[in-house]
């Protein structure tokens, strides 16, 4: 898989392929889907230039949603199970420092994304967070702490709102892959998406796409 260090079974990128991945530290379990859409681009970057050495390493059975930016100076880890909704941003780098505005990558710290949490659209995830299993992030919330385990977040910077009942049964998007129907007609649904591919009609869509490609 090219721009991949690793990529389990199952991995789906819908059309349109609007999506950018730079860096050889990148890492994807099974069952990952990226969704992506033509009006704005899905980017996973680890940065390995100028004293980075950025590291994306995500779960099994994880949604990606359009618009997704995840960048990476230093590490960062998404276990199983997670949700990202779309125009999510998680970055483990300010990129620049406060009174020096021209060096990279600035201060950095590792962020982790524990197993189930579920990250609400256009939040956005500071350097150094942990976020705690099953744990929500409410919709356009800005996280520069952490968050634990079982509780709902939201707000800018994000407070606590809410927890997650432990004593309820909680599905996880695994519970769509136990499902064997679900997992053969996904992989009949990638086969015929991708049956066309060759590198003449790679080269043809770099050179002179067109409307569908």
């Amino acid at each position: 898989m090219p721009q991949l260090q690793s990529a389990g079974e199952g991995l789906d990128i819908n059309k349109p392929w609007n999506i950018d991945i730079y860096g050889n530290k990148i890492s994807l379990g099974d069952n990952v889907h990226i969704r992506t859409s033509k009006n704005t681009i899905t980017q996973l970057c680890a940065w390995n230039r100028n004293g980075c050495d950025g590291e994306i390493h995500i779960g099994d059975n994880v949604l990606i949603s359009p618009g997704v930016k995840i960048l990476s100076a230093k590490k960062i880890v998404i276990e199983s199970n997670v949700m990202i909704a779309s125009n999510v941003y998680i970055s483990d780098s300010d990129w620049h420092e406060i009174y020096d505005r021209v060096s990279t990558p600035g201060l950095s710290d590792d962020v982790y994304i524990s197993e189930n949490a579920w990250l609400g659209e256009g939040s956005k995830i500071a350097k150094g967070v942990k976020i705690g299993k099953n744990s929500i992030v409410g919709m356009g919330s800005i996280v520069v702490s952490d968050i634990p385990d079982n509780s709902i977040f939201g707000g800018n910077p994000a407070k606590k709102i809410g927890e997650i009942d432990t004593n309820k049964p909680i599905r996880t998007r695994e519970d769509l892959f136990i499902n064997k129907d679900y997992k053969s007609l996904m992989s009949f649904l990638i086969r015929e998406d991708l049956k066309d591919n060759s590198i003449f009609k790679w080269l043809r869509t770099i050179l002179y796409r067109k409307k569908g490609d």
